[in-house]
């Protein structure tokens, strides 16, 4: 195994992601490794195709952006993490998950994936995205169905 000193790791904040922590653990520990989790939450594209008066988008995507990372600061302390390598952010995920790891340095992004099918094979996943361009080592965690 290569030395993985800086890891990132990027949840979707769902259950699984306990799964892809605990297997990014593992690792961190063979290596004496540092973990660091993100979650990226992409725009609302509701707010661009529709116009409805009664719903207040910005304050909905600032109220679900608050949400997450409120639970990303959750899984952050269950593990140990300090909340300086604790990152939220909005935007594309592949591509956030992509610049944040070079700017941390990192050796390797975890991140989970499921077998693909249907609508998927044909738009690919995140996990997909992010291996094309990534610029350190990446495992895919194979998640139950």
């Amino acid at each position: 195994m290569s030395d993985y000193r800086k890891i990132l790791v990027a949840v979707d904040l769902s259950d699984d992601s306990s799964i892809i922590i605990d297997k990014a653990r593992h690792i961190a520990q063979a290596n004496d490794g540092e973990l660091s989790l993100v979650h990226v939450q992409e725009p609302l594209a509701i707010s661009y195709a529709l116009d409805i008066p009664s719903i207040n988008l910005a304050d909905l995507h600032a109220e679900l952006a608050e949400e997450a990372h409120k639970r990303l600061l959750e899984l952050g302390a269950a593990v140990d993490i300090p909340v300086s390598r604790l990152h939220s952010l909005i935007g594309q995920p592949a591509h956030e998950v992509r610049q944040l790891a070079k700017t941390l340095g990192a050796d390797l992004i975890v991140t989970g994936g499921h077998g693909k099918h249907g609508l998927e094979l044909l738009l690919g996943s995140t996990s997909t995205s992010v291996a094309h361009g990534v610029s350190c080592d990446l495992l895919i965690v194979k998640l139950p169905d």
